[in-house]
């Protein structure tokens, strides 16, 4: 008998990997723990969709000022990272824009939801600031901010511990259509 190996007969039967099948029920769905992002979304769609704000992890906001020109609003549940050290609250990302409309949108973002600003390279963060992820207040500041930047907005928003059937029926009220799921750890 080699060592460190005990065998429960005596005619040393070999041992043997077994593959179990779960098959999804109505208790335990398909994909469990499965990461969604919606993308290319509209105001009214955010604004209709009815989901748990628990299950949000990430939404962005993107405001387009030309072809290439563009600036975004976004929040991370767990915090963005800012030299190595995860910022919690609203932050903003830009590309070619001018310096007076980020200034306007960092004074905007800051007299609407609070923090201390935090600057690198092209990025914003409002440390310490307000933090929502409802559909209501996601969809309502995509609207100030077309309003305010005379930009049309592309909305995204990302969901953690999700099931298949969340996405297929729809149950979020979004369109299952815009649904990229999001392979990794959910």
């Amino acid at each position: 008998m080699k060592q460190g190996l005990k065998y429960l007969h005596d005619n040393r039967a070999q041992l043997s990997f077994r593959t179990v099948i779960i098959v999804p029920t109505a208790i335990l769905p398909a994909v469990l723990n499965m990461r969604v992002r919606y993308w290319r979304l509209n105001i009214t769609e955010v604004l209709n969709s009815a989901y748990p704000a628990e299950k949000a992890n990430h939404w962005d906001i993107k405001c387009m000022q030309g072809e290439y020109e563009h600036f975004g609003v976004f929040w991370y549940r767990y915090g963005t990272p800012f030299d190595k050290e995860p910022v919690h609250g609203l932050c903003f990302y830009y590309n070619d824009v001018s310096r007076k409309i980020i200034d306007d949108l960092a004074s905007f973002l800051q007299s609407n939801f609070g923090g201390k600003l935090l600057s690198i390279h092209s990025r914003g963060f409002l440390q310490g600031s307000k933090e929502f992820a409802d559909g209501r207040s996601i969809g309502t500041l995509a609207n100030e901010l077309s309003l305010r930047f005379s930009a049309p907005v592309e909305l995204t928003i990302e969901f953690e511990k999700m099931a298949k059937e969340e996405i297929d029926q729809e149950s979020f009220k979004l369109p299952s259509s815009k649904a990229l799921p999001i392979t990794g750890p959910g």
